[in-house]
């Protein structure tokens, strides 16, 4: 495992290597579309689709979903989930889907996240896009493209930073679970 990037240089040279690594890897973009898991995968989602845009030439529509409600571990957590809406502009039926997420621990979270997007149709395939592979898994669940894989224990969590217009990352923090 290496170092984690902490600067939004480094970061952003993670979101350049991972846009060139799509770029090189999906031949057909006809059917791709980007669904980014609130919120840090909505921003890396952001990012992504501009740089496929400015420096490829390449429009690729954007959604965003919210998963708090197919979360396994809503009975306990013991509060209230901030529910957030699920903004997908377009159908998904036979569309190849880049779930974009910002940290892959467990798995929890994509399972959730698959479970709703077939909810609202069936895609021809899902690939799956994290900036942080952190191990740790509690399904079978892996990541084709990977920003970086880092090691970092269980008891902390790693937070994605926006900037103040929300739509480039400022950078990252690194903190301990609230259990």
């Amino acid at each position: 495992m290496t170092e984690i990037p902490r600067t939004p240089e480094e970061i952003q040279g993670l979101l350049l290597d991972l846009g060139e690594g799509l770029v090189h890897s999906i031949s057909a973009w006809d059917k791709v579309v980007f669904i980014g898991i609130r919120s840090g995968g909505e921003l890396i989602a952001k990012n992504l689709v501009r740089f496929l845009k400015n420096k490829v030439g390449i429009e690729v529509p954007l959604g965003v979903l919210d998963i708090a409600l197919y979360r396994d571990d809503l009975t306990r957590r013991g509060f209230y989930p901030e529910v957030r809406s699920t903004d997908i502009p377009f159908g998904l039926d036979e569309k190849d889907i880049v779930l974009v997420d910002d940290v892959l621990h467990t798995g929890r979270s994509v399972r959730a996240a698959i479970d709703h997007i077939v909810d609202l149709g069936r895609p021809g395939r899902i690939y799956l896009l994290v900036l942080f592979d952190r191990s740790g898994r509690e399904f079978p669940i892996q990541a084709d493209f990977v920003g970086r894989r880092i090691s970092l224990p269980d008891e902390q969590i790693i937070k994605i930073e926006a900037s103040a217009d929300g739509q480039t990352i400022e950078g990252l923090v690194i903190t301990e679970v609230k259990r």
